[in-house]
């Protein structure tokens, strides 16, 4: 996909796209473009899928993306665009008036609220927000996620050091401990991280520890918390031990060959409303309301003499991984998993072999628009 400038030979392309907009969607804006403003293209295989533009005041008008493309990063990227163009414009200060999901959107790049309002429609009020940003060169931040399994016995009195280490480093987010180990995302400025990460590494059950990186120009979390839990992941059978075995573990740069075998079954160990932002082709989707529910869907569906060759999936590894101990032991016999998870997997495998279709869920801020 390419994000680029308007040019004069995009008119045409350009109100056919708004024209299906506004099919689409409750818009009433039909007005002329203003050639002033300045004005990003998203491209996508010769079609126009989104739209931003923004006035020399530093209004943010039209953001549009095609109802096909939403939820695959277009809007983040037209919004990176239009930030840098109005940084090396020297603008200040980027401003808009929005409504329902696209408030969380521009929250999630930094803006503020500065008005709400109830505006009436066809009987009912809806709400609308005037959001603006001051710009100015932003400290880039880290968002680190990472789990590792491992027998914490005293994981309890761990939790007021670890506590007390991201405060003083400035570490914000969620850190979950339990006896079988440790998951958490986190942000922060690049040393606090860092910090903490050597600092959990320094504990000889730890020192395995792997994390996924991430980098945002706002800290997606307010506080940071620290919780103890009876598991991880909750899965709600005491006897299954991630601790002591689990299944094959797959590089992100070997999981297109796996899950392209016949012979193999691919199943999304996510929640249902996970899965409705994306899945792997041909993936099976158990409608899970919540992990628990997945001991009872394997004993119900699956045998492992019919099924020999398991792959599974999470977001970040730990679900599928845990997964894979309950299969191995209700004896299945070859149960792989993606190492990493699928953060891992589209952060290493190019987007034209990928075979991950739509975009990937994640518990803050992040969400792709």
């Amino acid at each position: 996909m390419e994000i680029r400038l308007f040019q004069p030979q995009d008119c045409d392309r350009l109100a056919k796209f708004l024209l299906d907009i506004h099919k689409h969607t409750d818009s009433k804006d039909s007005s002329d473009l203003d050639l002033n403003r300045t004005i990003y293209l998203a491209e996508e295989a010769g079609e126009i899928v989104g739209l931003g533009e923004f006035e020399p005041n530093g209004q943010i008008d039209r953001f549009y993306c095609h109802k096909d493309f939403q939820r695959s990063g277009v809007g983040i990227r037209l919004y990176r665009a239009i930030e840098a163009k109005a940084l090396e414009l020297g603008i200040t200060r980027l401003f808009t008036s929005v409504t329902g999901s696209a408030r969380a959107f521009f929250k999630s790049r930094g803006f503020a609220i500065v008005k709400e309002w109830q505006v009436s429609c066809h009987g009912q009020k809806v709400a609308h927000y005037a959001m603006e940003k001051l710009l100015e060169k932003s400290e880039q931040f880290v968002v680190a996620t990472f789990y590792h399994f491992a027998e914490l016995s005293n994981y309890q009195e761990m939790r007021p050091s670890i506590k007390s280490f991201c405060h003083i480093h400035g570490i914000k987010g969620s850190i979950l401990l339990a006896h079988e180990g440790i998951n958490a995302t986190i942000a922060g400025s690049r040393a606090g991280v860092d910090a903490l990460l050597s600092y959990l590494r320094s504990d000889s059950r730890l020192q395995g520890l792997e994390h996924k990186e991430a980098y945002c120009e706002v800290i997606p979390f307010q506080k940071i918390e620290v919780r103890l839990k009876k598991e991880l992941v909750k899965m709600g059978v005491p006897t299954i031990d991630p601790t002591r075995e689990v299944g094959v573990y797959v590089e992100p740069k070997d999981w297109n060959a796996l899950i392209s075998d016949p012979t193999v079954l691919v199943i999304d160990t996510r929640n249902i409303y996970e899965v409705e932002f994306g899945t792997f082709h041909g993936a099976i989707d158990p409608n899970l309301d919540t992990f628990g529910e997945f001991p009872q869907y394997v004993d119900k569906n699956l045998n492992p003499n019919q099924h020999q060759k398991v792959a599974m999936f999470c977001t970040g590894g730990i679900r599928c991984e845990k997964a894979s101990a309950y299969m191995l032991a209700r004896g299945f016999s070859e149960v792989y998993h993606l190492k990493g998870g699928i953060l891992k997997y589209l952060e290493e495998v190019p987007t034209a072999e990928s075979l991950w279709q739509g975009e990937c869920f994640v518990f803050d801020d992040r969400i792709v628009f």
